[in-house]
């Protein structure tokens, strides 16, 4: 070794994990210089040290065309002045609402999009409100606006309104044990099977597509202790709120797992982002 290493000379060996299906040990032999000035090789070794992060999911769907204040809304005024909402709304596809001006949805009114999934957008220039005791019910519901009020006693509710879960995984427990749906975390296990033991049974697969400092993934589905009727309650939904200057909120914004009741698991929670000047 004196020959071929000469004094200035060290031979490092290092045992490196290689990511490949069978999980094999490779030496990977390393030559370094002592001396700064003279180098064999150059390696990295912060690449040992590197966390493995999962592909970004894909961009969302683009929005569909906006909807008209009047015609499509049974409103009164434009999306470029002043829209206001006078009456409930039965929705039964998803809808995006874009114009220059104020929207606001007047006290007492529901506006109901409460098919799974359901997606209710608003971007505006000008200010939103949801006026007291108004409701909004859908599966994902998003504001973009400069200013932003939500009265006393309103509520935006998805309540077990979540949408399709992403290709990866549906974090919907397996079988028919009950548990619950998993998100963030893995869903909480339950034993029904006298014969199995705690560690056979698992809830529903963590995962999540969005970051934490940018949550926007749905809740899943809780499972079943039925073959023939699925008993789980449903996942939560998503809300977004982008508001440039002041946002007040004097209401409830909700994105709760739904409930399974004695026969199935509970949803897992969907996710709630919030971002403004002032709150």
């Amino acid at each position: 070794m004196a020959s071929l290493f000469p004094s200035f000379l060290r031979l490092t060996l290092l045992l490196t994990l290689l990511a490949s299906p069978t999980f094999l040990l490779y030496p990977v032999c390393i030559v370094s210089a002592l001396d700064d000035e003279l180098s064999v090789t150059d390696f990295d070794l912060s690449l040992f040290h590197q966390d493995y992060s999962p592909p970004a999911p894909p961009p969302p769907a683009p929005h569909p065309p906006s909807v008209s204040c009047e015609d499509d809304l049974s409103g009164i005024g434009t999306l470029d002045t002043t829209c206001e909402i006078v009456s409930d709304l039965n929705l039964t596809r998803n809808v995006y609402i874009e114009g220059k001006g104020d929207f606001y949805i007047l006290p007492n009114i529901s506006v109901y999009c409460s098919f799974s999934g359901c997606e209710f957008a608003i971007n505006v220039t000008g200010s939103f409100s949801l006026g007291e005791n108004a409701s909004i019910f859908a599966g994902t519901f998003e504001l973009v606006a400069t200013n932003a009020s939500f009265g006393n006693g309103s509520t935006v509710n998805t309540t077990a309104l979540a949408g399709s879960p992403p290709p990866q995984t549906s974090g919907t427990p397996q079988g028919i044990d009950g548990a619950g749906g998993g998100h963030g975390g893995r869903g909480a296990a339950c034993l029904m099977d006298k014969e199995k033991l705690q560690e056979d049974v698992w809830g529903g697969d963590a995962y999540s597509w969005s970051t934490l400092q940018r949550p926007w993934s749905y809740g899943s589905k809780g499972g079943t202790t039925s073959k023939e009727v699925d008993y789980g309650g449903g996942g939560g939904g998503r809300i977004m709120l982008v508001v440039d200057r002041f946002l007040e909120v004097n209401g409830s914004l909700l994105a709760d797992g739904g409930d399974g009741g004695t026969k199935g698991g509970g949803g897992s929670g969907g996710s709630i982002f919030i971002k403004a000047y002032r709150m």
